[in-house]
């Protein structure tokens, strides 16, 4: 017996596991009564609007063995569907809904082969005029003929690994969603199969941005168009989410990143939920973290194994399961004494590579790394010709194995690399033609600046072992008065800043009603003690001890970038303090995301930068007095999105002009420090980078002299934002302090190491390295001898004593000096903590 069938009449089909084998493009919508075809077997997660009064869509359609439809009204209210017509791909074979016959808000109806309705007026089953075909459509019209819904074309029946039972093309969600394969789902919301895509590497903490990795694991190519990421608050983040422009297709076995701030501006938590969204909103894949990764969570076998923590970052690339060695530079040609391979380890620790398998494109070619074979935490090891016992041609692979676990390998093509194969940037790049040959040391690509050891000591020592601070901690800076030197900090959750006395072993006192610090505010909150107040990132002292802090954002008002710069009088009150002038730079700096903006600052006197820093206004160095009114000064700060710091003159009622534009080479800054004894600008970057450093000497060329510096030895690789040097009057022994402030630590946040100090004491000087004084020892590898093999060379290279400023900088850093930007590209992205 025929009959129309609800969702209570029906069962679920069993889900098979199943690869999307076949796509329709999207149906079109006519008539304003909003019917379409819901099903045609397929899946949905998210429901959109439902439309006022009732609605109809053909929601799924089943072609093979049985032939079906079922419908969906999305509406609040049942709808008359007496007189609807349905069509295939010909408009002779027609088939009318019965008089009286109704659907149900928010039900489904399926028309299934023995479903009786009119065609010219006689009752007939559904099967007598309708044969779905493979190569079929299905459409809805009204009683007066108007076209509400139709599927569009396909070619060939549903099919889930061959299984015709199991498959439909349905929408999903239902209702609005595209037509797509699916699970058969009779009378039921639909259950689309989702194409071969899942998330594979997911970044939250500790690199210059957050991001999400997928890898397509199937055998077809993936249309990304309209597709998204999101975290745990798709409410609150709705807007803070791009989807990819149309056209984003990804290959076979490919990966692609979502990333900050191109992708979404959010930050991922510290444990939060990751899901990747189709264009339909529909959820592809989906992970939930409990907590930050030590490293990076990944999944292990790459694209299909477990999420697991593991050290190294491969973002973009296969994952770093196994051992996490990874090939660094390949010389395949020409080399010294020939063919080489250099590896690196990655991580914080010393790394056992005994047993690791080095080939090239021949399995026959084989060479495993004997016993007790080691590389020290960030060190190279290189692997020579002679050991390997082949030779590395044009166009050939290099491939690293943990057992049978293809853990990492490079192809280069046709022709060897006029100097070397590396990664660029060095450890964590992709593949490419080096700059120069850099054996043992890190690689050097073009464009870059080399980096070298820290000029002061390797050891660092944390100051607040017990929790003094708050856990947003941020900026930094020194004061130097005739009463002594102090340091000051500031927190970005609060805005609350502190005023500590500083000592010339780098320890520091609480100075009385400074304890727990003041909160600084907005004018606009002066009367409302609860208001969240400013996103304070920096802090700075003028000459006349005036304190300035740098705030991205109202924190009343997190998703909007608003970045201010707020001056207050420290003793103006024992509690909070209010802000006695604002400059609002937001529409001076380029348009970044929420929290990518400004997140340091620092004044620097006209004395030391009449002459020195390059005017963009005039083309010229710097003169003071082309800005009347501005104080004794300019207020350089930093944008974390694209890790440029800018100059700007400060006028009294409030008005800035920007002064000056410089690249200091990093992917992002955190801290700003005039350095009064070496005459230079220290731009800081946080664990995104490493921990580099870049020391920008001004000589009023558009081409300022910028050398970079790794972290001290002894430095955790931590998010450090705040970076401060003492002056020369601090200097004891030739040396000085200097410290950095870590975001995240309610306790261990200040950390203090050294820095050469002025020999005679004397502010402004500019020290040598001492006798006998070196850079911190290298970092390598090493494999025990072998009988008639030649020993591994190894070690990190580097330039060697202190940095040198002015004139004294070496001409190799000169010639890859970035040059001051005028409306530079902001291309560098960069990641905020979540809050």
């Amino acid at each position: 017996m025929s009959r129309l069938h609800s969702a209570a009449a029906f069962t679920t089909v069993c889900a098979l596991s199943a690869a999307a084998l076949l796509a329709v493009p999207l149906a079109a919508t006519g008539a304003e009564l909003g019917v379409r075809i819901n099903e045609v077997e397929s899946s949905g997660v998210f429901a959109p609007a439902a439309p006022a009064g009732g609605s109809i869509v053909i929601n799924e359609v089943d072609s093979q063995p049985a032939d079906w439809v079922e419908f969906y009204n999305a509406g609040d209210a049942p709808l008359d569907i007496s007189g609807y017509e349905i069509r295939d791909n010909s408009d002779d074979h027609r088939w009318q809904f019965l008089p009286g016959t109704e659907i149900a808000a928010g039900e489904f109806l399926v028309v299934e082969e023995g479903t009786i309705g009119l065609v010219g007026g006689v009752e007939t089953a559904f099967r007598d005029p309708i044969g779905i075909g493979s190569a079929d459509r299905i459409r809805l019209f009204d009683p007066a003929g108007a076209l509400i819904d139709d599927t569009q074309p396909w070619n060939g029946h549903a099919a889930i690994d061959g299984d015709a039972i199991a498959a439909t093309l349905a929408r999903c969600p239902d209702g609005a969603g595209a037509f797509v394969l699916a699970y058969a789902t009779p009378g039921a919301a639909n259950t689309c199969v989702m194409p071969d895509v899942v998330i594979n590497e997911i970044e939250s903490n500790g690199d210059a941005t957050d991001w999400v990795e997928i890898v397509n694991t199937g055998s077809a190519p993936v249309d990304l168009s309209g597709w998204t990421v999101m975290d745990g608050d798709p409410v609150g983040h709705a807007g803070e989410t791009t989807p990819l422009p149309a056209g984003t297709v990804l290959a076979p076995g490919a990966y692609f990143v979502f990333d900050q701030p191109a992708d979404f501006v959010f930050g991922l938590g510290n444990g939060d939920t990751v899901t990747i969204r189709d264009a339909n909103l529909n959820v592809v894949d989906e992970h939930v973290y409990a907590a930050h990764a030590e490293g990076v969570l990944a999944r292990c076998a790459d694209g299909g194994g477990d999420f697991v923590d593991i050290a190294v970052s491969t973002k973009g690339q296969r994952n770093a399961c196994g051992n996490p060695v990874r090939i660094n530079e390949v010389e395949s040609d020409g080399g010294s004494p020939g063919d080489w391979i250099e590896l690196v380890n990655p991580t914080a620790s010393a790394l056992d590579v005994s047993g690791v398998v080095v080939k090239d494109d021949d399995d026959t070619h084989s060479y495993a790394l004997p016993a007790a074979s080691t590389i020290a935490a960030g060190g190279y090891l290189v692997i020579e010709g002679a050991d390997l016992g082949f030779g590395l041609g044009d166009g050939d692979s290099v491939r690293l194995f943990d057992g049978d676990l293809l853990i990492d390998s490079t192809t280069w093509g046709a022709g060897h690399a006029a100097t070397t194969w590396g990664r660029c940037p060095d450890v964590t790049g992709v593949f490419t033609v080096t700059a120069e040959s850099t054996k043992g040391a890190a690689n050097i690509c073009a464009g870059e600046i080399a980096v070298s050891p820290w000029p002061g000591s390797a050891d660092v020592r944390v100051l607040d072992t017990a929790p003094t601070f708050l856990e947003d901690s941020s900026g930094l800076d020194v004061q130097e008065t005739a009463d002594g030197s102090f340091l000051w900090a500031v927190d970005n959750g609060e805005g609350r800043i502190w005023k500590l006395e500083a000592h010339a072993d780098g320890s520091f006192s609480q100075i009385p009603g400074w304890e727990s610090g003041k909160r600084v505010r907005f004018q606009k909150d002066a009367g409302d003690t609860g208001a969240p107040g400013p996103d304070t990132e920096g802090i700075a002292v003028d000459g006349e001890g005036s304190v300035y802090v740098a705030s991205e954002r109202d924190n009343s008002a997190k998703g909007v970038n608003q970045n201010t710069i707020l001056k207050v009088d420290p003793e103006a009150s024992a509690g909070d303090l209010v802000a006695e002038q604002e400059w609002d730079l937001t529409s001076l700096l380029p348009a970044v995301g929420a929290n990518l903006g400004m997140e340091a600052v620092q004044w620097v006197p006209d004395s030391v930068l009449d002459g020195a820093l390059f005017d963009l206004n005039t083309a010229a160095a710097y003169d003071s007095a082309d800005y009347a009114g501005h104080g004794g000064g300019l207020f350089f700060v930093a944008v974390e999105d694209n890790g440029h710091v800018y100059a700007f003159a400060l006028g009294a009622g409030g008005d800035a002009t920007l002064v000056s534009e410089i690249a200091p080479g990093l992917p992002g800054v955190m801290a700003l420090d005039y350095d009064s004894v070496l005459d230079v600008l220290w731009a800081v970057c946080d664990d995104g980078c490493q921990g580099q450093s870049a020391q920008i000497t001004l000589n009023g060329t558009a081409q300022p002299s910028i050398a970079h510096f790794a972290r001290p030895a002894g430095m955790p690789d931590i998010n450090n934002e705040g970076f401060a040097t003492a002056p020369a009057s601090l200097s004891v022994d030739g040396q000085r302090p200097v410290w950095w402030f870590a975001d995240g630590f309610a306790a261990e946040a200040l950390r203090v190491g050294t820095l050469p100090g002025a020999t005679d004491g004397n502010p402004g000087e500019n020290p040598g390295a001492g006798p006998g004084e070196t850079p911190g020892d290298g970092q390598g590898g090493s494999v025990p001898a072998q009988p008639d093999s030649t020993p591994t060379r190894d070690g990190r290279g580097g330039a060697t004593g202190l940095a040198a400023t002015g004139s004294q900088v070496p001409t190799a850093l000169i010639a890859l000096a970035l040059v001051l930007v005028v409306g530079g590209a902001f291309a560098a992205r960069r990641r905020r903590r979540a809050d």
